[in-house]
């Protein structure tokens, strides 16, 4: 359902406010790893704009990150 208590509910739909469900519980640990993953390219920036360069392995690391969290999107986790 909504995980909104039945009072708050009541309130809501009274006021004509749109419920939607309330998102799985996986969401948050989807979020978490694209917290990590966007903290870890921006840390390779950084680098990569301090020294001048970037190895061809860090890039490719960023994009394998990058691509596992878009299957965990595009897959539903």
């Amino acid at each position: 359902m909504t995980g909104l208590s039945v009072s708050t509910l009541v309130r809501k739909l009274i006021a004509g406010t749109q419920l939607r469900p309330r998102p799985p519980d996986q969401y948050a640990a989807l979020l978490r790893e694209l917290s990590a993953i966007g903290n870890n390219i921006n840390q390779i920036a950084y680098w990569a704009n301090a020294q001048k360069s970037i190895r061809e392995a860090e890039i490719v690391d960023a994009a394998v990150l990058a691509r596992r969290a878009w299957e965990l999107v595009k897959n539903g986790l």
